[in-house]
């Protein structure tokens, strides 16, 4: 078997997102049959080996072996990988067409990497190409591409303007999947510019269209833009509707990674909404389809994951602390404690993926990992009452922060950082104290210890200037005349007066009282014990007949209460861990904000010019184009606003486009080898703009891996040839869907999860056949048995 076809294949089950044909590596033939038989093995463990495919880069010699080796790496997510063989393959031909396809596919891997200026060049050059060839087919994919780059950028007025004028060529070729495709173009950018009422307009020719082709992955898409759309529009239980039928789809043709996608959609509704539990479910299912090449989408996914467990851990954590001390409550409040410790956890793998992810670019995902798996050692800590166990998990949060701090870059968040160590290394001190009572020689600095970390936290935390400087600023005076006091009376000398100290608490729980429940509402209520832990400890020091036992274990609990207080305070400071993240397919950062707070409004190019990319400089804004007003096909009719799904799923009289896509202009190998490009490849993962919601393949966001053919916002076609309706079509899908219909009623079969969900069925009818005629049936009968008891009686 040739290594092409076996590169082939690797492709189209990638497209497909399952497994690949069974094929036996000692068959493949070929100058790199092994180094190909490696990237097969990788791509059936589940995942392309990066460093596999620059060794295969470096031994293919064969153009049409580099281009789709090149398509491989575009889907895995190596675009540098990919960039490098386009690059190679351009060096290797001189034919005009082949060379259009590569500067198209390689206009693509830089918009992916955010480049678009380069993109734009790219595109703009394969397009010249197109036109002197004559090959109008390729140059309307090729402006969907570049509208795509002019969407990227928020140059709104040149992305409509490309689409319009690949839609109208589209149009002249009858090329009914392009109309479709770009038909949902447009409508994106309605979207992305809060046009909401053209966008769905635009988004219901277009589901119409791809009805009547029987594209039932481009419908599936189009459903969960239309649920974005809604969701966006606050109408929560239409999008609902949506995303369940999308993913009702995705589910039926065996697209289980693409309905994991619409599934984290989901997730982020409920997480915008505030329903948290509901919201990890979603996601954390959907992780578990997602491929971790999907990316933006599992980076996303990842992300607002991260910030409902933060928030879920949080809430337990304040639930656990104030259930201490009820009445049969310590047993689950214990549980509460141990699920709190676990979310933290979660949250800190969370962003470990995230840190990991290649081109998110952010290395403060580090050390927020760092700290969530800190908050999870401190959770349990706050339940521990012994000794050797909490010094153990004391230094296990400490090591956390230690490499949290390794991998800090901005100096302003050291501080706080440093502040929360030392106020764990403070508590792990103050634990010491009961392990050292017995140790005179190590008591002395053991106190000193613990005083000079507590102190450096507090003085840590009030450099930050931020929430924690006032009440925290109240423990430093505390934390130093208890210390002295302490150090004192273990030399064998007056204690001194600790009603300074209690003053100071008193003023620290004034403070906490104000700056609840951001520092946490049973903070104040430790500092009080704290408080009276300090009078009763006066009060011992004055009775000379004090055990040194029992004045050791009074200071300790008076500084353990503190020192949690202020740990707990400095936790809040160091980092934001409830904070949604949204990347888009370009892997910028388009969303950062902390969770319950409003998504701020994008903004528009006119307000905030145009975005830079890495190789151009902005252009000036042009006028934005009005709709084309032809008084006929160019006009799009007024629909309502808010439609359910059933309803726009299918509409009488709509107009549907049939037939299927082939490619026509299909570039092949002089020997009559595997074509360069197929029609109809799976496009990634993408999300829109600053819309703060996941978008997976779809129809009009589809880097291609075939040369012209798709685009990340506009084309997703391999093919230039027109598609036509089969009138056969249609009456076999009537009668599949009438005997679906009736075999449902007849066995009692559920619908869909909610009524919204019924697609296109008869259902209804039937069932209302069905029922009025049994009620005829028993009519008769009656009437029958009527009549026949009345002869009788005569």
């Amino acid at each position: 078997m040739d290594q092409l076809v076996v590169l082939q294949e690797i492709f189209e089950s990638y497209m497909r997102g399952g497994s690949s044909r069974s094929i036996d590596p000692k068959s493949i033939s070929g100058d790199c049959a092994d180094l190909v038989a490696a990237l097969l093995e990788s791509f059936e463990e589940g995942q392309i080996d990066e460093n596999i495919c620059i060794r295969l880069f470096n031994c293919l010699s064969d153009i049409y072996d580099i281009k789709r080796l090149g398509d491989i790496c575009r889907l895995a997510g190596h675009l540098g990988v990919a960039a490098r063989c386009y690059n190679k393959a351009l060096s290797l031909t001189s034919d005009r067409h082949v060379r259009s396809v590569l500067l198209n596919n390689l206009g693509q891997v830089h918009a992916r990497q955010g480049y678009l200026g380069r993109a734009l060049h790219h595109y703009e050059l394969a397009a010249d190409g197109f036109t002197d060839l004559g090959d109008v087919g390729s140059l309307a994919h090729v402006l969907g591409n570049m509208g795509s780059a002019y969407r990227s950028s928020q140059n709104y007025d040149k992305a409509m303007e490309s689409c319009r004028k690949s839609l109208d060529i589209f149009k002249s070729l009858h090329d009914d999947f392009g109309v479709a495709q770009m038909t949902g173009s447009l409508g994106r950018i309605y979207a992305e510019t809060d046009e909401f009422d053209l966008a769905l307009q635009h988004y219901e020719k277009s589901l119409s269209d791809f009805e009547g082709l029987g594209d039932q992955r481009q419908v599936a898409w189009l459903l969960n833009r239309m649920g974005r759309v809604n969701a966006e529009m606050g109408e929560e239980e239409v999008a609902i509707g949506y995303y369940h039928k999308s993913m009702e789809i995705f589910e039926g043709i065996g697209q289980q990674q693409n309905a994991g996608v619409v599934l984290s959609n989901i997730g982020r509704l409920y997480l915008d909404r505030g329903d948290y539990d509901l919201a990890a479910d979603h996601l954390e299912t959907s992780l578990d389809l997602i491929r971790k090449s999907m990316q933006p989408v599992r980076a996303n996914a990842v992300s607002w994951l991260s910030a409902a467990r933060s928030i879920q851990a949080r809430e337990l954590h304040q639930q656990a602390l104030h259930s201490v001390g009820g009445a049969d409550g310590e047993r689950s409040g214990m549980d509460l404690f141990v699920e709190a410790s676990m979310k933290y956890a979660a949250v800190g793998e969370c962003y470990s993926e995230l840190a990991a992810t290649q081109g998110v670019g952010l290395p403060e995902l580090e050390v927020l990992a760092g700290i969530a798996r800190f908050a999870s050692a401190l959770v349990i800590l706050e339940t521990e009452d012994d000794a050797d166990k909490a010094i153990k998990l004391a230094e296990e949060a400490v090591m956390a922060l230690n490499y949290a701090l390794s991998k800090t870059e901005d100096d302003q968040e050291t501080p706080s950082v440093e502040g929360l160590r030392r106020s764990m290394m403070g508590v792990k001190e103050a634990w010491r104290i009961a392990l050292a009572k017995d140790e005179p020689w190590q008591l002395t600095d053991v106190v000193a210890d613990a005083t000079e970390h507590f102190t450096q936290g507090v003085l840590q935390l009030s450099s930050t200037g931020r929430g924690c400087k006032e009440a925290c600023g109240h423990l430093l005076p505390a934390f130093k005349n208890l210390g002295r006091s302490m150090t004192a009376m273990l030399k064998g000398e007056p204690p001194g007066d600790l009603s300074d100290s209690m003053t100071y608490l008193k003023r620290a729980e004034s403070a906490f009282e104000l700056a609840a429940p951001d520092l946490g509402m049973i903070s104040p209520f430790q500092i009080r014990e704290a408080r009276l832990m300090v009078e009763r400890l006066q009060d011992i020091a004055k009775d000379g007949k004090a055990q040194r036992g029992l004045l050791l274990e009074t200071y300790q609990r008076a500084l353990l209460l503190m020192g949690r207080v202020l740990t707990r305070a400095a936790l809040k400071e160091a980092a934001e861990l409830e904070v949604v993240r949204t990347w888009d397919e370009s892997m910028n950062l388009s969303e950062e904000r902390p969770l319950g707070k409003p998504k701020p409004k994008a903004a528009t190019p006119m307000e905030m010019g145009e975005r830079r990319s890495a190789s151009t400089e902005a252009e000036p804004m042009e006028d934005r184009e009005a709709l084309p007003d032809d008084g006929g096909e160019g006009r799009i009719s007024k629909f309502p606003l808010i439609r359910p799904v059933e309803d726009v799923l299918i509409q009488e009289g709509s107009p549907s486009l049939g037939g299927s896509v082939r490619s026509s202009e299909s570039l092949y190998r002089p020997d009559g080898g595997l074509p360069l490009d197929l029609p109809l490849e799976e496009p990634r993962g993408a999300v829109e703009g600053t819309t703060s919601t996941i978008e997976g393949p779809d129809p009009f966001e589809s880097p291609s891996s075939h040369g012209i053919l798709k685009n990340p916002a506009c084309i997703d076609s391999a093919g230039f040839k027109a598609r036509r309706r089969s009138p056969v079509k249609y009456i076999s899908k009537f009668a599949t869907v009438l005997g679906a219909d009736l075999g449902g009623i007849l066995s009692g079969r559920s619908q869909f999860r909610t009524p919204r969900l019924q697609r296109w069925s008869t259902r209804a009818v039937l069932e209302f056949l069905v029922i009025r005629g049994f009620s005829l049936f028993l009519a008769l009968v009656f009437l029958y048995l009527l009549i026949d008891l009345t002869h009788y009686f005569i």
